[in-house]
């Protein structure tokens, strides 16, 4: 497990202490997750969005329902992607990846008389996944003497996002997190400013690995993969904030990773929480 020392000598022997009962607190959680149950309410519909107006002639003139449909028209993913496609293959990376991390995984059932006599119990309703297709900026520079030179393009990108209402059975103060998560995917990019030795100008070289229908399928896996581990985090990092002794200070968000088996503090790879109800 990875720990950041800020500081030489005493401060040695007070922040490795706290990493390894952080990393002792989230080996005994990965430990009760065969007794942690999961009912999984999965999303009826994929909402699709393409945010490209700038390159349709005329766009700002049109009305709302106009824009929206030449929006989706001209897009160049959204409109050909398969939402059951892409669900299937989203939801069952969630699945798959919580029951591989050893939690109990109920999907779409109604097992509410099963859930509320167990003392862990969750229903996770993934209330709303969506894709956002839209034009990245990408710019490049290079100083020669005192000029410098820029270079500057427009990549095809897509966003996954999904929102995730979360509950505990049995709560004595029920309190429903709201949790999010967004991953992208984007065309590939290499580029190099090359001094022409010939005439000496400055040139620039680049290839565009294209972004494809089957690279936001792949999106699709990777994003539910991570989700599930996400929320093993969320899980983890409330177990061990709880269990952590008052005389240790939690230094960071802890995240394991499955294929490693390993642990290691995060300040992005987790949920953002929006809020709580």
């Amino acid at each position: 497990m990875y720990c950041r020392l800020l500081f030489p000598g005493l401060l040695l022997l007070l922040i490795f202490p706290s990493c390894t009962m952080e990393k002792k607190l989230g080996m005994e959680f990965l430990a009760q997750t065969p007794q942690i149950s999961i009912e999984v309410y999965t999303p009826l519909n994929l909402y699709k969005f393409s945010h490209k107006g700038e390159k349709i002639p005329g766009f700002d003139s049109l009305s709302g329902p106009q824009q929206d449909s030449v929006l989706y028209a001209s897009s160049r993913f959204i409109r050909v992607v398969d939402d059951s496609t892409f669900l299937d293959k989203y939801v069952n990376a969630f699945i798959d990846e919580l029951r591989g991390i050893g939690f109990r995984v109920f999907v779409d059932s109604n097992v509410d008389t099963i859930l509320r006599t167990e003392p862990q119990a969750y229903v996770v309703n993934m209330s709303q996944v969506q894709l956002d297709e839209y034009f990245a900026p990408y710019a490049d520079s290079e100083p020669v003497g005192d000029t410098v030179f820029y270079k500057s393009f427009e990549l095809n990108a897509v966003d996954v996002s999904s929102w995730f209402e979360l509950n505990k059975y049995n709560a004595v103060k029920p309190v429903k997190k709201v949790l999010y998560s967004s991953f992208t995917a984007s065309d590939g990019f290499t580029g190099d400013f090359i001094m022409n030795n010939f005439n000496m100008n400055l040139q620039y070289r680049y290839k565009i690995d294209s972004l494809k229908l089957n690279d936001i399928y792949d999106l699709a896996s990777f994003s539910g993969r991570r989700d599930a581990n996400y929320l093993f985090d969320y899980f983890m990092n409330q177990y061990i904030s709880f269990q952590m002794p008052e005389n240790m200070e939690i230094l960071g968000y802890l995240h394991y990773t499955p294929s490693r088996k390993s642990f290691n503090f995060t300040d992005e790879e987790k949920f953002e929480v929006l809020k709580n109800k």
